[in-house]
């Protein structure tokens, strides 16, 4: 949960502008900076295919599976790029965070964020999303949890 709460934070502060007119820069500046530079990676598909978690904290959801997966290979397609587990710092088997590399061609990062966004619609949760100009870092919170911060905030949703 404690990881949830920093992955708002950081999207809020993003939408927010932090002082910068490049919310862009300034999440690829925490990915840069707070993310590969202090935290274990690996690649998101191997992670998952040999049992690390990321949504799915046990056996009662699939949504690895049925979601992150798929998106991960969809947005692979679209655009060969990297892609990061961000693993927790205090369980290697479990990530906090996809970081997904962007693409300099506009048109193809406009493919990708319709390919996150139809992965969404399939989520009875949110993926919350974070576009930088390098990097897309995406984290899934749950419906109970997503009803409650649109409760807090109506626009919520609508500041992606």
């Amino acid at each position: 949960m404690r990881w949830i709460v920093c992955v708002c934070l950081v999207l809020a502060l993003s939408a927010g502008g932090c002082g910068t007119r490049d919310m862009q820069e300034t999440a690829d500046r925490h990915v840069r900076r707070d993310m590969l530079a202090r935290h274990d990676k690996s690649e998101a598909l191997s992670f998952l295919a040999q049992h690390g978690r990321f949504y799915d904290v046990n056996n009662d959801t699939h949504v690895d599976q049925e979601i992150v997966v798929p998106l991960l290979k969809r947005l692979k397609e679209i655009a060969h790029t990297e892609q990061w587990a961000m693993l927790k710092p205090e369980n290697k088997k479990m990530a906090y965070g996809m970081l997904i590399g962007l693409p300099n061609d506009m048109k193809v990062v406009d493919k990708m964020a319709e390919a996150v966004q139809e992965a969404d619609d399939k989520f009875e949760g949110f993926i919350l999303q974070q576009w930088g100009h390098e990097w897309l870092l995406i984290a899934l919170i749950n419906k109970e949890t997503y009803e409650t911060m649109k409760q807090a905030d109506p626009d919520f949703d609508k500041q992606r």
